[in-house]
């Protein structure tokens, strides 16, 4: 072989150790910079059930029952008291969980505190269904707020006649 050809060889070798090294280098910087952006995240903290930190009372509803013998409603509005129990509450959301209700029609409270107690008003474009059970007429709601989340079975036990 001649001078020329050796020398382009060895700068061939030269060239794919320093590739070589330097793509484990960034590698292992990536692993580290990952590493310490996730050990600083703070674990999450796990959050109470809502029907345990709040109170539910006087669950009623303007509906007409769909036969004589009341074993199903149509509901046009639930209204109900929901109060504070667990503590203070921050950015409560009450969602309907059935009904169509649009989100921008879902109580919302930036604060509540401890034995606060709100009158929910839920309005429904269209009439719900709900089949009577033991307790009542069962109507279901999903609660958020930064202490608690969970779905709440609200079960009417009066309705009044609606149009």
């Amino acid at each position: 072989m001649t001078k020329k050809v050796k020398e382009r060889r060895k700068k061939k070798g030269k060239l794919g150790k320093t590739i070589g090294i330097l793509s484990i280098v960034t590698i292992m910087i990536a692993i580290v910079t990952l590493s310490a952006i996730y050990q600083r995240k703070p674990p999450p903290i796990p959050k109470e059930k809502a029907i345990e930190y709040f109170g539910f009372s006087e669950a009623q509803a303007l509906a007409h029952s769909t036969d004589a013998t009341n074993r199903s409603i149509m509901i046009k509005e639930v209204h109900f008291n929901i109060t504070v129990v667990g503590g203070k509450a921050t950015d409560v959301t009450i969602a309907p969980v059935q009904g169509y209700v649009d989100r921008a029609d879902y109580p919302y409270f930036e604060e509540m505190k401890q034995n606060q107690t709100e009158e929910i008003i839920i309005e429904y474009p269209y009439k719900l269904f709900s089949r009577r059970n033991d307790q009542g007429y069962p109507v279901y709601f999903d609660i958020y707020c930064k202490e608690a989340e969970g779905r709440v079975t609200l079960n009417i036990t009066k309705f009044y006649p609606s149009d």
